[in-house]
């Protein structure tokens, strides 16, 4: 049961000592948190994609230098 001076103006309730609970407090702080997060997660994301593309890179074995043509002497000069 709540009487009329525990309620505020838009009909959001207040706790017992008047103040509004955190979640009715402030809404921009949540989407500041959210935003941040979401960045915080994508560039953590990016770089670990970066890693991962420079791992696959460098995990390719070298290729041998052998010729394709190779000659038991020296060809005959003309």
């Amino acid at each position: 049961m709540t009487c009329r001076h525990c309620v505020r103006a838009g009909g959001a309730r207040l706790d017992g000592v008047g103040i509004a609970s955190s979640k009715e407090l402030n809404p921009t702080m949540r989407r500041l948190i959210a935003a941040l997060s979401t960045a915080v997660v994508a560039a953590a994301l990016a770089v670990s994609a970066a890693v991962g593309v420079v791992a696959l890179l460098d995990a390719t074995p070298d290729q041998p230098n052998t010729p394709l043509i190779s000659y038991d002497t020296a060809p005959a000069a003309p």
